[in-house]
This record gives structure tokens, C-alpha cells and sequence, in this order.
């Protein structure tokens, strides 16, 4: 009981640690830490909730199942939390960028990328290829 009461002060001692040092403008190592932290944290807790149903059954040993039942769940529920928090970073991303996505119509980026991609071939000094593909519909 002692060893697992250590490894939770551990877990919760890592996430709320990196979470206090993080920056906005953190470096990705930064941002892996964090992630990784916040998955092992859930599923510590998971595993102390599995932990915890012990006590209401009369055989714990025939259940011990439900501490690694309690710790997939909680890094299933920390994988989740991680992925919803790099989705609204990206989101962030695209609707801070300098460009006017309102007036950035289909016609507009098609007109930036063969600009953007005239100005790389002649950095490269490569030709622009022969032939070129539309779809209209």
C-alpha cells in the first residue's frame, strides 16, 4: 500500500511540477513532458480508483483485475485530454495566422500556392513541371 501511495505523490508531483514551469511559448520537449505526465497521472488515479473497489468485495485477491482495469481507462481518458488540447492549440494556429481566412476564398489559395510554389522553384532553381490537373465539378 505504501509503495502505491508513493508512486501517486510521484505522478501528482510530475504533473503539477511541469504544469507550474510551462510557458506559453514552450519548447516541444516541453509540451511531450507535459503530455506524458498528464497521461501516467490519469492513469495512476485510475489505478488508485481500481485500487480503491478492493474494499467492497469479499475476495480482493479474485479481483485485483480492477486496478489495471482503473489505470487503462484512466490513460484512455488521459490520451483523450491530451488530444483535445493539441487540437484547440492548432486551432489557435489557424485562426491567429496573418493571413485573412474570411476573404481567402478557393480561388485565392489556389492562385498563393502556385505563387508560393513558382517562388521555391526558382530558389531551386528547378523547373516547373510540364503538365497540370484541375478537377471542376
Amino acid at each position: 500500500m505504501k509503495r502505491i501511495l508513493l508512486i501517486c505523490c510521484i505522478a501528482v508531483n510530475m504533473i503539477f511540477t511541469t504544469s507550474a514551469m510551462a510557458e506559453e511559448n514552450s519548447s516541444f520537449v516541453d509540451d511531450s513532458i507535459r503530455d506524458i505526465s498528464i497521461i501516467a497521472g490519469t492513469g495512476a488515479a485510475g489505478a488508485v480508483l481500481g485500487l480503491s473497489t478492493l474494499s467492497f468485495v469479499e475476495e480482493p485477491s479474485d479481483h485485483l483485475k480492477n486496478i489495471v482495469v482503473g489505470g487503462a481507462i484512466g490513460i484512455i481518458l488521459g490520451v483523450g485530454i491530451v488530444a483535445y488540447g493539441q487540437a484547440n492549440k492548432s486551432k489557435g494556429l489557424y485562426e491567429n495566422a496573418a493571413l485573412d481566412l474570411k476573404d481567402f476564398s478557393t480561388g485565392e489559395r489556389k492562385v498563393w500556392h502556385m505563387a508560393k510554389r513558382k517562388e521555391v522553384s526558382r530558389q531551386l532553381g528547378v523547373n516547373q513541371p510540364s503538365f497540370t490537373y484541375s478537377f471542376k465539378f
